[in-house]
């Protein structure tokens, strides 16, 4: 907690205007604090001294002073100077042209740590996020308009909103009008015609807004009709072009205006080819954001389907075939509007309706005075029986975000709200008015750091008025204003979004900014003027900014660049041949392959954001929150720039692997930043932004038409690349890392219902998972149980019997699961590595139980798989024998073999004689249930598939464990005894009537217990007792084996570290020799020595004849003497060529 360290006085000394701290008013006591003049700025050096790590202490400069700038508005004001965690300061020199000022400082005092004697747990500060007050929420009030009625308020003369609305945006004065001693009460008269020459006259009489409180049955209205109606004429542009403007102007004022006007006018004959052009079209395109205006020509078919045909024709101009197509979108957009507004609707049609309104300023205009001025529309806003109480959903920024009926209404009251305030800050400032003009911007400036507001607020400061406002407060603030500080930050703000970095007010401003600024710095105005120029120079400069090969980490201002650069990109692309330009500007600056430039980039942006959230970042004040915000932000522009281009563009497949990698390790971190960070935060926000864009791409580049160069599909390389990176987990939580990525794959796999059932199969069953096999099988094996069982469910759906995934990941299940049964049973293995073995068979009969059991939608597959292929019985029989052999108990084994007992009438005989064993090796522990499942089956099982030697051991050995508490027989058991004895002597095989695993007295007390209770079948019994003999001899099983299960897999982190250290012996205990260099003196024989020396028989011998050479003359001599021969200067030169010729001869 921060608390007062210096309060005082300073006045400045002498003519360098610096001053050094005194306690304030020791002679004036009364006197609290004094400060003159009213407003200025102050220039404030801090002594720095570094408190971070000491070996960092010798790189730091001993001696430095760091300065900073405060801009003084008037009033009480704070500043906050972050200083770092690693950096303290004892002194503060102040300089500035001031006469005197007070000033308090807060801080903390810099203490050596103390030493931590023992660990105290404490819980964590759960910091929960200060709640929006509701004087400035309009989207959760009754009435939106009240905050910006209130701010109107403030104002000596205070004008209606809906005036203030008209002239700031759509009616705006003329510049007399303004010296007009009336104005801003100018209002035009809708029945005097002294000037009604013509129409242009009857228009232009009617330019000043209407007094709103006209009632709706005034006869002015259809006055003003007839003015009109009195001068229509032949068809001719000009006539259509006051027409449109007239409807302009009605749009925005009192609703029965345009009603009246619309009634008595008949449009179809006013517009048509020959008369309509674009600015025509443009005009008709402000007024149709009047609904009443829309509605009119949508309901009249003749005049819809004119405009409608506009733009498809040859005869309009490109331009009016664009404003035609954005017409008709406004008319159909207004129906879907209401629908949202009233009810359930297309609320993503809606927001683009309302995206497109806000656009333009008329527009703006004249859609919410529609909105304020029509009972109808404003009605549903103040409605509060369905209220949700939360922030307006970021429907600008994620149009395809999920929202009821309640939230869109929120949405639409901020938006209307934020309007009204916006109207009446240009009102302020247009006036001016310093006070309201300062409360307004304050407001906004608040908006702008709240979600949901942010994205409206900055989507509606785009207009050209807005953002040229803010330029001539900023220009207007020397000496320092609080309006200039405010219209600073919401400027600053603004330069976040790089779509508002391409507007051309915001260029003129950004450009026109100089120093002396309150808030933004030089360095922060260079790097708006950096980017300002960047889209001024549009596409070249952006070719040139992301072809740039940019130091690591990237640095903020790199950052933001490169987000405008990549702007332009995606603004050039999407206009008619744009995708063209952009090519030829990349191949003009000397690269070729634009998606490859952008995938390396990604994987750039990609690599800094992993850095932090690597686990070596443990302190969270390390974590630089500005720059993982742009980061993130920067990621999804990177995204859905690939996207666009990747359809004409194929790329390569190591490019692929490079995307696919770098969006996997992004999926990673921002699940990171989800649970890390504050949700409220920026960067929060902007890593959940990335991590939809992440899906949204790999769903379209791993569709079935997107291939690479080579002919691959992109979704072989997508998953394959994904399921081998998994593993790939850098300096991140390898745990986490794996998990995220499943959670990727998953997201990347399509589900059933998203191909059509009777269509061909889907290329990821046909061709990407059969290529994919070997990835798969290795993914596989480190899930846990229940995400193996999701995942095998999600490919069984998929596959739908066609290749058998589902079935073939369960065979390498039970092959892995048979391995690891005969490593165990190696008798040297260390405790711990046994340990983790055991429960890796509890694992793997974990997930085989969840897949059998009755309740389980696979139950059905693993019977029909069993049918179907002919290595699953023998596999499972495998694993079964085993775990028999091993005398392997646990409580998953236990219940698999319950479930297989229920379906075992479909199995193979192999498979239910194991069952059958497993059976009674579950009644030697408890025999409560399981033995009565047991002879039904056992007696259906033909006598080629019984082992007797098997059956005779678990026999015996199951009357031995009921022979040690006889008391515990019930009569049913003692039924299926009676019957298995019966089954026993009918076989004709002799060993089963010879028991091992028992004595001679437990197998009498066994039939004693029978005799008691089955008295019905005491001479039964007793044949039995003498036809069975007990061999004594044999020897008797060992105690069995308990699996661990998750709870008891404990270990230590010494143990955990063994484990996964090299060790010096193999698995089965042996040790492993290691190599070592000879020591010296000892008798190596030459390894050369039989091809330097060889035997004279050798080369004598008739075998040797093709493997030797006559050489005659010098031509051996001459050989060595070629040019390849002279390279090889490894080799010694050759000492037995002269040997050779001589014994050959």
């Amino acid at each position: 907690m921060p608390q007062l360290l210096q309060w005082c006085t300073l006045s400045p000394q002498g003519e360098s205007g610096l001053a050094a701290g005194a306690h304030p008013f020791r002679e004036l006591p009364d006197v609290v604090s004094e400060t003159e003049p009213e407003a200025f700025a102050l220039d404030i050096f801090f002594h720095v001294q570094y408190t971070g790590p000491t070996e960092q202490t010798a790189k730091r400069a001993a001696n430095a002073l760091v300065p900073t700038s405060l801009a003084y508005a008037g009033g009480q004001m704070d500043f906050a100077v972050d200083m770092g965690p690693d950096y303290a300061t004892r002194l503060m020199i102040v300089k500035g042209h001031y006469d005197v000022v007070s000033l308090a400082v807060y801080g903390q005092v810099v203490t050596e740590p103390a030493p931590v004697e023992s660990y105290e747990e404490k819980p964590l500060p759960v910091v929960q996020p200060l709640p929006l007050s509701k004087a400035i929420d309009p989207a959760n009030s009754s009435e939106p308009k009240l905050l910006a009625e209130k701010l109107l308020s403030i104002i000596s003369d205070p004008v209606p909103l809906p005036l203030v609305i008209r002239l700031m945006f759509c009616l705006k004065p003329a510049d007399d009008d303004w010296e007009d001693p009336e104005f801003p009460h100018l209002y035009s008269d809708l029945e005097d015609n002294e000037a009604d020459f013509d129409l242009e006259g009857v228009v232009s009489s009617i330019r000043r807004p209407i007094q709103d409180d006209i009632p709706n049955d005034s006869e002015a209205f259809a006055k003003l009709a007839t003015r009109v109606l009195d001068f229509i004429g032949p068809k001719s542009n000009d006539q259509a072009y006051h027409i449109a403007k007239l409807l302009n102007i009605s749009g925005s004022q009192h609703p029965e205006m345009a009603r009246t006007l619309l009634e008595n006018l008949d449009l179809s004959s006013i517009f048509d080819e020959s008369t309509v052009d674009e600015s025509i079209i443009l005009s008709l395109l402000h007024a149709c954001a009047n609904r009443d205006v829309a509605n009119h020509i949508s309901s009249n078919d003749k005049l819809f389907e004119f405009f409608a045909s506009l733009q498809t024709k040859s005869k309009p101009d490109q331009y009016s075939q664009a404003a035609a197509k954005r017409l008709i979108s406004r008319i159909e957009g207004w129906q879907i509007f209401e629908e949202c507004l009233l009810g359930k609707g297309d609320f993503v049609g809606a927001v683009k309706f309302l995206k497109d309104i806000i656009s333009e300023e008329d527009s703006v205009g004249i859609w919410v005075s529609c909105m304020l001025l029509n009972e109808h529309l404003y009605s549903p806003l103040t409605n509060r029986d369905d209220a949700t109480d939360t922030l307006p959903p970021p429907l600008f920024r994620n149009p395809t975000y999920a929202v009821n009926h309640a939230e869109f209404v929120t949405f639409v009251r901020a938006l209307v709200g934020i309007i009204s305030v916006l109207g009446v800050w240009a009102w302020a400032d247009s006036l001016p008015n310093d006070t309201c003009r300062e409360r307004t911007l304050g407001v906004i400036s608040i908006w702008q750091s709240i979600e949901g507001y942010d994205n409206i607020v900055n989507h509606l400061l785009r207009l050209r008025q807005l953002t040229r406002r803010l330029g001539w407060i900023i220009a207007d603030s020397d000496p320092p204003r609080k309006s200039g500080i405010f219209a600073e930050r919401i400027l600053s703000k603004l330069a976040d979004d790089p779509a508002t970095c391409l507007q051309d007010a915001f260029m003129d401003t950004t450009l026109a900014l100089k120093q002396p600024l309150s808030v933004i710095t030089e360095q922060d105005r260079l790097a708006l003027r950096k980017n300002a120029l960047v889209a001024e120079d549009g596409l070249a400069a952006a070719v040139e900014e992301l072809l740039y090969t940019s130091e690591r980490p990237f640095s903020l201002r790199r950052l933001r660049t490169l987000r405008v650069s990549m702007a332009i990109l995606q603004k050039e692309i999407e206009a008619e041949e744009g995708e063209w330009r952009v090519l030829n500007k990349f191949w003009e600056g000397e690269a070729h392959g634009i998606v490859g430039h952008l995938i390396d980039l990604l994987s750039d942006i990609s690599g800094d954001i992993s850095k932090h959230f690597a686990l070596s970042n443990h302190s969270s004040s390390s974590v630089d929150y500005i720059q993982v915000a742009l980061l993130f932000n920067t990621a999804p522009d990177l995204l859905r720039l690939i996207q666009v281009l990747s359809d004409g563009y194929p790329l390569t497949s190591s490019a692929l692997r490079i995307f696919a990698t770098s969006v996997a390790d992004l999926f990673v971190c921002c699940d990171s930043a989800d649970g890390s960070l504050a949700q409220t935060s920026p960067a929060c926000a902007a890593a959940q932004v990335t991590r939809q864009a992440c899906l949204d791409v790999v769903h379209v580049l791993t569709g079935p038409t997107a291939f690479t160069e080579a002919g691959v599909l992109n979704a072989q390389v997508v998953l394959r690349t994904v399921l081998a990176h998994a593993t790939s987990y850098a300096e991140h939580d390898p745990v986490h890392h794996f998990l995220q990525v499943y959670s990727l794959v998953d997201h990347i796999l399509p589900y059933p219902e998203d191909d059509d059932q009777e269509a061909e199969p889907s290329h990821w069953i046909t061709t990407v998972l059969p290529k994919s096999l070997g990835e798969l099988k290795a993914f596989f094996k480190l899930l846990d149980t229940e995400n193996r069982l999701h995942m095998l469910h999600r490919l069984v759906r998929m596959d739908r019997g066609l290749i058998g995934v589902g079935e073939w990941l369960l065979t390498e299940e039970l092959k892995g699961a048979m391995q690891v049964l005969q490593t165990l049973e190696r008798p040297q293995l260390p405790d711990d590595y046994r340990l983790v073995l055991q429960y890796q068979i509890s694992s793997s009969l974990a997930f085989v139980l969840d897949i059998v059991r009755a309740e389980s939608t696979l139950a059905d597959w693993y019977r029909d798989a069993l049918a179907a292929d002919r290595d699953l019985p023998h596999l499972q029989i495998g694993v079964l024998t085993m775990l028999l052999d091993g005398y392997y108990t646990s409580p998953h084994l236990t219940s698999l073999i319950l479930a297989l007992t229920d379906k075992a009438d479909g199995f193979d005989p192999d498979l239910r004689f194991f069952i059958v064993l497993h059976l009674l090796r579950t009644a030697q522990v408890d025999s409560a249930g399981t033995l009565n499942s047991f002879f039904p089956i056992l007696e259906n099982i033909p006598p080629e598939s019984i082992d007797s030697e098997r059956l005779r051991l678990q026999i015996g050995l199951t009357l031995s464990s009921l022979a040690q508490d006889t008391s515990s027989i019930q009569a049913e058991t003692a039924g299926i005894l009676l019957q298995m004895f019966e089954w026993a002597l009918k076989q004709g095989d002799k060993r089963l009537s010879t028991l091992q695993g028992l004595k001679a007295e437990e197998f009498h007390g066994i039939c004693d217990t029978l005799a008691t209770l089955k008295p019905e079948a005491a001479a039964p019994i007793e044949g039995i007792r003498f036809a069975f003999t007990i061999d004594e001899d044999e020897v008797f099983a060992p105690s069995s084996i308990e699996l661990p299960s998750e709870r008891q897999m404990q270990l230590s982190i010494d143990a955990i570290e063994g484990l996964l250290q090299a060790r010096d012996t193999k698995e089965d205990g042996s040790s492993i020799s290691r190599p070592s260099t000879p020591r010296a003196g000892n008798k190596t024989p030459d390894i050369l020595g039989t091809i330097i020396s060889p035997p004279t028989a050798l080369l004598r011998s008739p075998a040797a004849t093709g493997l030797t050479k006559t050489y005659a003359n010098n031509d051996f001599r001459q050989l060595r003497q070629a040019p390849s021969a002279r390279l090889n200067t490894s080799r010694l030169p050759s000492t037995h060529g002269a040997f050779l010729q001589v014994a050959v001869v």
